[in-house]
């Protein structure tokens, strides 16, 4: 029998397993028994890389865009037309006319991508996790210079925001919970739903959705006033702390609570409790990542982590690593000019996640020791989505004509889905790497099959955020012709000219040049299995902001011209309050997640649809009674920007006057093509509701709000 280590992705809750191959038997296992933390879809390797829909060799689409017609093409001509024509767009329109949406973690590289990029000349990069924790980690690095990391082990107090876990979302933070609360810790839920987690929490706040940064401000204002806070970690660690003060003294919690839709004494007794606790944690949750106050949210959370000593203590800031050749560094930055950067879309308009922002680190960089540019979660030096999409459709000051689409079905990861599929058929090349014929794929002129996480070499973390690296073995071969993302990429920059840039065969050879400064090879890393390799940090202790201090009043924020503090500003919805009274009643909520399924994936797995076979949108029964709407209906959701069908569920612990609607839904089984709805996708999906007008979204960060304020009505289908 052979043992494999590896991550499982079918998720992004990142659980390490063990595989045991015995023949044609396969058993894949928590890599650790003492922390079981799988869930059933682990199991699936084979049913899903065998799966008799999966691409498995390069197609072609010889038919219209967005009515395809496919012919199996040999890689070598797959990857032969994609770079004349991609250099035909580059030299029409210069190379900031391409662009890529990639997710590093379905691919298992983090940095090659952006390498090749800026060899061509392009600054026009962007990733789903700009909408889910590549934008905290940006907020983050505002406030203390790097990403901040719960540490479960010693948490006594926890506070959720609209997070819920159990054994198939993120098993291993459910089993660190559960740890948690067994030696006594304290659970805070902000959660409008009464979900199971709120359910077991000692405070449970049902705030009215999209007021989460009120919250935040309402704490920071006991914190204070009360004096709760460690005035010896805010005197010498901290810069702001009077701007602050005046800033908080503006939310007292008569005001919050109002804002909020909670008791004035409930948010003094909470903000008491994390305040005056040993180790208390608030983990990384989604719904801070799609709010209109998005970036006051975050500021918020890390301004309580500072302000009440909990930084480097319960909550980690590693900071920059070196030692062992990490993702930014692989990236090489410095390999794209001057002039291209400032051509990246969206860096004047909505900076945080920009070139705009990284520039403002260089000086902190410097002094810290890190020889190059950090891309934090692959969002630092990202372009602006919306920014990109409207190009794309011809609305930039520049065309944008050729798109990548990387493991990630772009098409139904934003808002304004309508807009993304306008986009992309306004382009001359549009390419999808992928495992199935994916809407966005149903766009494609090349579907390139990618290899999946059971059938890959690699070398993690897909993401910058922590000073380790971690060996991922294959545990099978790849199905078809399936490849891996370095073989495109390095396919690619051959037939453009830049082999010198990628001198390494295979990624192999690429890990060994990557593990060299450690001493290192990949056998080396794969023998040390499951064993996380450690890297140095560059400034250990250190924040790496401008000011070098953690930043109540961020200097990052100030510079492009944005309130350095957190605030709180009530949504607008302008097509809402242009039609008649009361014809959209209800605050919509987009983004339930679905147990057996993860965002768009996974919908093709019998044994998982058969558990959830419908999309649901949840509505409180007497808003259903109102309305004729029984279980089970299908039913229109509407908003002044689009609408979707979906069955209805009736659901106590949706608050009244509020509908959630689920993220990621298509039907693959399904017709494809634009006229049929690209598989049910323009049916279904809660990008369909949204728009990424510059009223809804973040105004530092481009972040779209789906999380309350944009207003719905529903009707029976």
């Amino acid at each position: 029998m052979e043992t494999k280590y590896t991550t499982c992705v079918f998720c992004d809750g990142g659980c390490r397993v063990k595989a045991e191959v015995d023949g044609d038997q396969l058993s894949v296992l928590p890599a650790d028994p003492a922390f079981p933390a799988i869930c059933p879809k682990a199991g699936m390797v084979d049913a899903y890389r065998l799966h008799p829909d999966r691409v498995t060799v390069p197609l072609k689409n010889v038919g219209e865009r967005g009515e395809p017609q496919w012919q199996e093409v040999s890689w070598g001509q797959a990857l032969d037309e994609i770079a004349a024509r991609l250099q035909a767009v580059a030299d029409a329109y210069g190379p900031e006319a391409v662009a890529f949406a990639e997710m590093p973690l379905n691919v298992g590289f983090g940095g090659i991508t952006r390498r090749l990029m800026n060899c061509l000349g392009t600054p026009n990069y962007t990733a789903p996790v700009a909408l889910c924790m590549g934008n905290t980690a940006q907020v983050h690095r505002a406030v203390y210079g790097w990403f901040a990391g719960a540490d479960w082990g010693r948490a006594d107090c926890i506070v959720y925001f609209g997070q819920d876990r159990d054994r198939e979302r993120w098993p291993g933070e459910y089993l660190a919970l559960n740890a948690a609360l067994e030696r006594g810790a304290v659970l805070i839920e902000v959660d409008p739903r009464e979900t199971a987690t709120a359910k077991r929490a000692h405070y449970h706040l049902r705030i009215r959705y999209g007021t989460d940064a009120a919250l935040a401000l309402g704490w920071i204002n006991v914190v204070i006033g009360e004096g709760l806070y460690d005035r010896a970690f805010v005197e010498g660690s901290c810069t702001g702390f009077d701007e602050l003060a005046a800033r908080a003294a503006e939310y007292p919690p008569e005001r919050v609570a109002a804002l909020c839709g909670i008791d004035a004494e409930l948010v003094r007794e909470t903000a008491r409790v994390y305040a005056r606790a040993q180790a208390a944690i608030i983990p990384w949750g989604v719904v801070g990542d799609m709010q209109r106050n998005s970036t006051s949210l975050l500021q918020a959370q890390c301004i309580l982590r500072a302000l009440c000593g909990f930084v480097n203590k319960s909550e980690a800031v590693c900071g920059p690593a070196l030692g062992g050749v990490g993702n930014a560094e692989l990236a090489a930055f410095e390999l794209l000019p001057t002039e291209k950067r400032a051509l990246q879309l969206g860096r004047g308009t909505h900076p945080l996640l920009t070139f705009a922002a990284s520039d403002l680190y260089r000086q902190a960089n410097e002094r810290e020791g890190v020889p190059y540019e950090p891309d934090l979660l692959a969002e630092s030096c990202a372009c602006d989505p919306a920014s990109l999409f409207a190009a794309m459709r011809g609305e930039g000051p520049y065309p944008v004509k050729a798109f990548f689409s990387v493991a990630n079905n772009t098409v139904m990861s934003y808002a304004n889905q309508q807009g993304i599929v306008d986009a992309l058929m306004n382009q001359d090349l549009v390419v999808a790497f992928e495992h199935w014929l994916t809407p966005t794929a149903q766009l494609a002129d090349y579907v390139l099959p990618g290899d999946m996480w059971a059938e890959r070499d690699v070398l993690g973390s897909p993401f910058d955020v922590g000073p380790v690296f971690s060996a991922g073995q294959a545990f099978r071969r790849p199905a078809g012709q399936c490849k891996s993302w370095y073989y495109v990429v390095k396919g690619l920059a051959d037939r453009l000219g830049f082999a010198e840039r990628f001198p390494w065969a295979n990624e192999h050879e690429l890990y060994d040049w990557r593990l060299a400064p450690l001493g290192l090879t990949w056998e080396d890393a794969c023998a040390r299995a499951p064993e996380p390799l450690l890297r140095e940090l560059a400034a250990p202790g250190r924040f790496v902001t401008p000011s070098g201090k953690v930043e109540l009043a961020s200097s990052v924020l100030v510079e492009p011209g944005f309130d350095p503090l957190p605030s709180y500003e009530e949504p607008s919805d302008p097509g809402c309050e242009a039609a008649p009274e009361g014809a959209y009643p209800y605050v919509a909520f987009a983004g339930f997640r679905e147990r057996k399924s993860y965002n768009t994936n996974l919908h093709q797995m019998p044994e998982l649809r058969a558990q959830e076979p419908e999309p649901r949108f949840f509505i409180n029964p007497a808003d259903a009674a109102a309305e004729g709407i029984g279980e089970g209906a299908w039913c229109v959701v509407e908003t002044a920007y689009g609408q979707v069908e979906l069955l209805s569920h009736l659901d106590e612990a949706q608050p009244e006057g509020t509908l959630r609607v689920p993220h990621g839904w298509w039907k693959p089984e399904t017709a494809p093509g634009v006229a049929a709805g690209l598989s049910g996708a323009c049916l279904h999906n809660d990008g369909m509701l949204f728009p990424d007008a510059d009223w809804n979204l973040d105004p530092a960060q481009g972040v779209p709000n789906l999380r309350g304020g944009i207003h719905a009505r529903v009707r029976a289908k």
